[in-house]
């Protein structure tokens, strides 16, 4: 918690940054203009906090990125030592109970084996990784080494047109990526630079790397790409449009909506419906029902055949009723009682976004500042499609290749393209932050959604004194 005063006199106000929200001290109404400024000196001072992670700017011309210790250092602890420990007991320096038995060939295989725990362990403790890019000589520069360089090789930076982020999908074994790479010009290899689970933490990197090397910033995390000049990569989407940069996109409002949007002179309300119920839901607690149903007369003759006790016999069909009936017929409540409360509220106005998403029992509020509002993008299915092509056009293009051209006008488009294409539903509208990817309205039709981001983007760059 910060305390800041100085600017306005006699006015003292806290930053709370765990929320990113501006509360004045008790007992005191601060004006609009006061709010403005305490936001933009906070996301100042984070900006400046920033070489956070591997990224260093160790000159004004200068970025160094910085790989391994940390988490890797921890993993590698266990294997180093207990090399060690094995090299110590095949150099016969730690004593054995039973080393009268040890055939003679055993010892220097004992000692193989701590050497490679050794060397696997040394290199993840102590193994290092720098990348260097000058600015001022126009170069990059990669160095391994043990702590400190021991080796390295230069290259030239001029084979880079721009700083790209990225978007690469996990599995079931790996979490989704958005990487950070310098693009090379045609016929030429990407650089990586970075990768980070979280969007906004590898938005930062490529911002600074884009600012030091003067190269324009490409977001294609999303489906649609977005370039900004390397002078103008922190700027806000509020910022953007109100100094004409971004043009509002206009989409002309649908016949037939499944959500309510209400518009005001000071904000945009989106209502966005439930998840409704689908009576494919009642399958299963029917049937587990009727399952105990039939089974509970044969077992009840079993246990009176056997003369199992009734104690027994209370606790097995207690259990069977919790497993059986309880348990689905509280699935049915939760999902009805959402089908009834369940829906989103999105509130968007000069001031940031408001989301209140309502489940069944709870609902949860979700903030972001216009001042941490970096983007507004969309997803449906045709900019889907139009993203996985420009994807691989790039990887083919690396490797020589080039992609067949789609259908032209008077062609027919394949069936089973034409098949998937209205099997794909929209990623609906995301908001692309200083802190991260947040989305809403996934599901909704093509035209609807392109009309909510026009209405959302209008509403933020909207200039009044509304508050929250």
């Amino acid at each position: 918690m910060l305390y800041l005063e100085g600017q306005y006199p006699g006015i003292r106000f806290r930053v709370i940054e765990e929320q990113d929200r501006i509360r004045p001290h008790p007992g005191l109404t601060l004006s609009a203009g006061v709010l403005g400024y305490a936001s933009a000196w906070g996301a100042g001072r984070r900006a400046r906090m920033g070489s956070a992670g591997p990224f260093r700017l160790v000159a004004p011309d200068r970025l160094q990125i910085k790989e391994g210790g940390g988490c890797l250092s921890l993993f590698g602890l266990p294997f180093l030592l207990a090399g060690i420990f094995v090299v110590l007991i095949g150099l016969r320096i730690v004593p054995m109970s039973n080393a009268a038995d040890v055939p003679a060939w055993a010892w220097p295989l004992i000692f193989l084996m701590g050497l490679v725990f050794v060397v696997v362990g040394g290199g993840l403790v102590l193994g290092r990784r720098w990348v260097t890019l000058d600015a001022g000589r126009g170069t990059l520069r990669r160095e391994w080494g043990l702590l400190v360089p021991l080796q390295g090789e230069e290259q030239r930076l001029d084979g880079y047109d721009a700083v790209v982020l990225r978007f690469a999908a996990g599995d079931s074994d790996s979490a989704d990526r958005y990487p950070v790479l310098l693009r090379a010009r045609s016929g030429g290899t990407d650089y990586a630079l970075s990768s980070s689970t979280q969007y906004g933490e590898s938005r930062e990197r490529a911002a600074a790397v884009a600012k030091v090397l003067s190269l324009p910033l490409v977001d294609a995390s999303t489906d649609h790409e977005s370039v900004r000049n390397p002078d103008r990569v922190d700027a806000t989407l509020q910022e953007q449009i109100r100094s004409g940069e971004a043009a509002g996109e206009e989409a002309a409002r649908p016949l037939r909506m499944q959500c309510q949007v209400r518009e005001s002179s000071r904000a945009v309300e989106i209502v966005l419906p439930g998840p409704g119920f689908k009576p494919s839901k009642l399958i299963g607690p029917v049937f587990s029902i009727a399952l105990l149903g039939y089974l509970a007369p044969g077992l009840l003759e079993f246990f009176h055949r056997t003369r199992t006790p009734e104690t027994v016999q209370i606790v097995f069909f207690a259990a069977a009723a919790l497993i059986l009936v309880v348990v689905p017929l509280v699935g049915v409540v939760n999902a009805v009682a959402l089908a009834k409360r369940g829906g989103s509220l999105v509130t968007a106005s000069p001031e940031g976004i408001v989301i209140e998403e309502r489940s069944a029992w709870r609902v949860k509020t979700t903030r972001v500042l216009a001042a941490d509002i970096l983007a507004l993008d969309y997803g449906t299915a045709d900019t889907a499609f139009q993203s996985a092509r420009r994807g691989a056009e790039a990887r083919l293009a690396q490797a020589g290749q080039r992609i067949p051209p789609l259908p032209g006008p008077g062609r027919e488009v394949p069936r089973w393209l034409g098949l998937l294409r209205r099997l794909t539903t929209s990623k609906g509208i995301i908001v692309k932050s200083r802190k991260g990817l947040l989305s809403f309205g996934a599901g909704l039709p093509d035209d609807e959604v392109r009309y909510l981001h026009a209405a959302v983007a209008r509403a933020l760059g909207a200039s009044h004194d509304h508050r929250w």
